[in-house]
């Protein structure tokens, strides 16, 4: 199973805790948390609880997140800076979820 991690942006926590009410129930959907500083071993750390309760594979999921990690490390560093200049109580939002969770997603958002 393919497992994507999107950077969603900056957002301030009420908006998150709205982001993670706005599924459809719970384990459908990609899962959303909030990073505050935005470092790799935190994002691992959640990927592999959200794996664990989802039975998901987790070196599946490790893979897809060092990989996104790798890939992205530029614009990562830019999220990374701008973060220190936002006000404490913003966070960067990060998304995980297999294609299909996406897909559900997006299409929530369609009807909605």
């Amino acid at each position: 199973m393919t497992y994507l991690l999107q950077f969603c942006g900056l957002s301030d926590p009420l908006q998150l805790f709205y982001l993670e009410q706005g599924q459809p129930s719970q384990g459908v959907g990609p899962a959303f948390a909030g990073f505050r500083p935005f470092q790799l071993d935190d994002l691992l750390g959640w990927g592999q609880r959200i794996g664990q309760q989802r039975h998901w594979d987790l070196e599946a999921i490790q893979q897809a997140m060092l990989q996104a990690w790798m890939e992205r490390a530029d614009l990562i560093r830019q999220w990374q800076l701008r973060l220190r200049e936002e006000p404490a109580d913003r966070v960067l939002v990060a998304g995980l979820g297999t294609a299909h969770d996406w897909e559900q997603r997006c299409e929530t958002l369609l009807h909605a």
